[in-house]
């Protein structure tokens, strides 16, 4: 048993006496030419920096968030502090009926486009601009307009400070509109006077008919009169007929322009159009995103360099 101890001892001094003298070798001052000895890999220490690599991350991560979280609070301020924009809807059915068509999509939607020009032209929007002691252009800028997605409808919003300026706006220009747009054409206007002027004697010969029957009975008028006058009842009757005819062709034929109604009337939007909290708060978290990944791609460049 003694001579085992010794052994473990002889060792373990052996072991403690070279690895005391090796430090001895690594802390003395070395002598000109002489070599450096080197550790041994279970020695070698990681750089200072490796060590701090964990904490930069973490910090740059913190950062980021921060600021993405500053701008998404700065969205949402924004959308609360600056002045709010309401707006109005309406919606005007434009009918086009398939000899307009021609069985050609294309010129069907060249008509609808036309009436969006229409709806902004300063024949429709210089009236309504005059009446609110506004200029043209500010007003083209709060009226928009847009055809739905196939469909012969058109959708006409106006802007204003308040729900009801926006809604008056709105009403000024869908009246202006239907009323340009509904002013018939020459040749309509015409057939129109001629139906009135027919409907108009037509009137006339029956109110005669009428006298002159009672006076055929009474003895004061012949039959002859009678009947002439209703012959020409007769007459006029089938010449009213004939314009009315003559004015529902035009209208199937499309020559008597296009049927415009409102099919919704106007109507204020529950919330303002502008700043929207949502897309305010979702530009601000962008605008944090980009800053912040414009910090970290430059961090990332200074430590990569050597």
């Amino acid at each position: 048993m003694t001579d085992i101890s010794h052994v473990f001892q002889y060792g373990s001094s052996e072991s403690n006496g070279r690895s005391v003298a090796h430090e001895e070798r690594l802390q003395r001052p070395l002598a000109t030419g002489e070599v450096p000895p080197q550790r041994s890999a279970g020695q070698l220490e990681s750089p200072p920096e490796n060590r701090s690599d964990g904490w930069l991350t973490t910090r740059l991560v913190l950062l980021a968030l921060t600021i993405i979280l500053l701008g998404t609070a700065a969205g949402l301020l924004g959308a609360l502090v600056l002045p709010k924009t309401y707006g109005a809807r309406a919606e005007v059915l434009y009918t086009i009926s398939q000899d307009q068509q021609g069985g050609d999509p294309l010129r069907q939607n060249r008509q609808l486009s036309n009436q969006l020009v229409f709806l902004k032209s300063r024949n429709v929007l210089e009236p309504v601009a005059q009446k609110q002691g506004r200029q043209f252009k500010d007003l083209d800028k709060d009226v928009s307009v847009a055809v739905l997605d196939n469909s012969e409808v058109i959708q006409v919003e106006a802007d204003g400070p308040t729900k009801l300026a926006a809604l008056q706006t709105l009403q000024a220009v869908m009246d202006g509109y239907l009323t340009l747009i509904r002013q018939p054409s020459g040749a309509s206007l015409n057939l129109a006077t001629q139906l009135a002027d027919a409907h108009a004697n037509t009137t006339q010969i029956q109110t005669r008919v009428q006298q002159l029957t009672t006076a055929v009975v009474a003895g004061t008028a012949t039959q002859a009169a009678l009947n002439d006058a209703r012959a020409q009842l007769t007459t006029s009757l089938d010449r009213e007929k004939a314009i009315q005819t003559k004015i529902d062709e035009r209208k199937l034929s499309g020559e008597a322009g296009p049927d415009a109604q409102l099919l919704t009337p106007p109507y204020s939007l529950p919330d303002p159009v502008f700043p929207q909290p949502l897309i305010a708060a979702g530009t601000g978290a962008l605008v944090g995103v980009i800053v912040a990944g414009v910090m970290v791609a430059l961090s990332a460049r200074r430590r990569m360099r050597p």
